[in-house]
């Protein structure tokens, strides 16, 4: 769906979010908060939907409504209804609502891992979907031979962006969706020939804000998750100046260069371990003998996350997509 911004129309309908009560930072749930925040801010009546009453997230940087259906809630023919793809069974449940219902998908993976062989959203009413990845819209239109709208993904200028003062001699990496990172600090600690002087940030659980300042602060971003839809983690370590090394996690393929003139990361065959420590372990070292070794990398991909640093786009499109929405079951 695609509509001209000069002539969008209000949109007449409540948009309401499912969100699923998981209370650790996550990014999927980022950005249902954050879609609602932007409607919300364009005038849009627009809110989360929790499950347990006064159940709300905090940790993040986008505050909006927030209604929870322990309170019984009444949605009419007037509301959208949009759900993550992580909550299938309400998927199916919902099949017989009178209004309309919208799929947003931040992953490729759960949409078949959750759902039976075979099934598609369009077997519970469902014909709307919206993604933050070209990867996952991709992957979509063929297994499910479904339109996908792509709603422009978003990172805070604000809070991720690079300041040269505050890197430190430091490599983070995550540790939510798998250990890896925690396997390559030890091997590499322990040999000899690793720089001693580094420091090894493991991230988890943080609020945003700290989050982003930990980027700020880290000179290495190693990545080693494989399924990514966008690889946000990834986009938000760029734009703070890091030097990513690691996989393209499938969904990263799209932005991330590992090579020729565009360059903006060191990346590593999806899987690869021993060749990902390898890497980072050269790399490291290369930093210890010249520190500005890798500034036109950094410099390309700070550039590459700019580019998704675009709030108007971001409301621009999801005003776009539901006012037209809103209009064809007008």
């Amino acid at each position: 769906m695609a509509n001209d911004p000069k002539t969008i129309s209000p949109v007449s309908k409540r948009i309401r979010y499912f969100c699923p009560d998981y209370p650790q930072p996550s990014g999927g749930v980022k950005t249902l908060y954050q879609h609602v925040n932007c409607l919300s801010s364009a005038g849009v009546d627009a809110a989360i939907v929790h499950q347990k009453r006064d159940f709300c997230l905090d940790w993040h940087e986008y505050p909006a409504p927030v209604i929870w259906l322990e309170d019984r809630p009444q949605f009419g023919a007037d509301d959208i209804l949009v759900f993550p793809e992580v909550m299938p069974d309400l998927i199916r449940q919902t099949n017989g609502f009178a209004g309309q219902r919208v799929v947003i998908s931040l992953s490729w993976l759960p949409s078949y891992a959750r759902l039976q062989p075979g099934e598609r959203w369009q077997d519970s009413g469902v014909s709307h979907v919206i993604a933050t990845s070209p990867a996952v819209a991709r992957h979509l239109a063929w297994s499910m031979e479904i339109d996908v709208t792509l709603i422009p993904a978003f990172i805070h200028p604000e809070l991720y962006f690079f300041r040269p003062a505050d890197k430190t001699d430091s490599v983070a990496y995550l540790t939510r969706k798998d250990n890896s990172g925690e396997w390559l600090r030890g091997v590499i600690v322990r040999r000899s020939i690793a720089p001693a002087s580094v420091a090894w940030t493991p991230i988890r659980n943080l609020d945003e804000r700290s989050y982003a300042d930990a980027l700020r602060k880290t000179s290495v971003f190693v990545t080693t998750t494989m399924q990514e839809g966008l690889h946000m983690s990834v986009l938000e370590a760029m734009a703070c100046g890091c030097l990513v090394v690691g996989f393209g996690a499938i969904g990263g393929e799209d932005f991330m260069v590992g090579e020729g003139a565009g360059q903006n990361c060191l990346t590593v065959k999806n899987g690869n371990l021993l060749r990902l420590g390898q890497v980072l372990e050269e790399s490291l070292q290369q930093l210890q003998r010249m520190p500005g070794a890798f500034d036109a990398i950094r410099a390309n991909a700070i550039a590459t996350a700019q580019r998704y640093q675009d709030a108007d786009a971001e409301r621009e499109s999801l005003v776009a997509f539901f006012s037209e929405l809103s209009a064809h079951s007008a």
